[in-house]
């Protein structure tokens, strides 16, 4: 059978594309792949925050005004953003504090957070900034190993911020004050000297301290290289446990190229009392379907 030459082009480039890829076990995430003989995790660390700025724990949590998610307040916090004109039942509520006479309700504006008081008849509106407690970064790489040692020049490089917020909010006779955790990692996939894929998870934790994560805002996104036979198949994000005492945002990438496919699941986490941590792991396989993404 005689080939042309562009034939025998592709066909090459498809087999050198196919030697750079290891295969990793899949075993961990059933459905997301056949699985291979090797596997790679990247560990996260678990860290209280207070303990590492060094930061005096909030006191008197007994006598702590109710801070409520916005399915716990639904009704007043309908009122309250009928009121503000801004959408009933927006992602972006953070919470209402319950003081009786009247609630404050938060919602988050990116960057800044809009706090209204709602006494009854009127709603007063302020613009709060939260204040940077303190910050941690930290990066690194790892070659993908299987049993024998590294696989081909593939190496998983990630970068890991984790930023503490204080809110506060002036409140007549009383300073209430939660916490606003901004967690995120990013994630490249590369072979040799090329990114093939970056996934940047993160997730912000509303805190009411010893309490509740009151709510969880996505930031994530993710990138995958136009190059020739590489495509994103699929992309996907998941807050869990808001109004609960532990948080966790996770995202997931598919990707691939003929006859290989690649997921990249990652997660990080907060609880109620400022724990952080992070993880998350990357497959690969091959397969006999040559349109990248089946």
């Amino acid at each position: 059978m005689k080939y042309t030459k562009p034939s025998v082009i592709l066909l090459a480039m498809l087999l050198a594309a196919m030697a750079m890829v290891p295969c990793i076990s899949a075993a961990e995430y059933p459905g997301y792949g056949t699985p291979g003989s090797h596997n790679v995790t990247i560990p996260g660390d678990s860290i209280n925050l207070f303990d590492e700025f060094c930061l005096q724990k909030p006191a008197g949590l007994a006598d702590a005004v109710p801070f409520r998610t916005y399915a716990e307040s639904r009704e007043s916090a309908d009122r309250i953003l009928a009121a503000v004109e801004k959408p009933v039942g927006t992602e972006s509520v953070i919470g209402v504090y319950d003081l009786g006479t009247r609630q404050i309700l938060l919602i988050s504006q990116k960057d800044e957070i809009l706090a209204a008081v709602y006494d009854g008849k009127t709603v007063r509106i302020s613009t709060l900034v939260p204040e940077l407690l303190g910050e941690i970064r930290k990066s690194g790489s790892k070659d993908v190993t299987g049993t024998g040692g590294p696989v081909g020049n593939d190496r998983i490089t990630r970068e890991i911020s984790t930023r503490l917020y204080s809110v506060t909010v002036p409140a007549e006779d009383i300073v209430l004050t939660s916490y606003l955790v901004k967690k995120s990692r990013t994630d490249v996939y590369r072979t040799g000297a090329m990114d093939i894929a970056s996934l940047h998870t993160e997730g912000w934790f509303y805190v009411n301290y010893g309490s509740s994560i009151t709510a969880i805002g996505d930031y994530s996104s993710y990138w995958v290289t136009s190059v020739p036979f590489w495509q994103a198949c699929q992309y996907s994000t998941q807050n869990l446990g808001a109004g609960s005492t532990a948080g966790q945002h996770k995202t997931h990438l598919k990707f691939g190229a003929p006859y290989v496919r690649y997921t990249m699941d990652m997660w990080v986490s907060c609880d109620a009392w400022l724990n952080t941590n992070d993880g998350g792991f990357t497959n690969s396989w091959y397969t006999g379907n040559s349109d990248a993404c089946s």
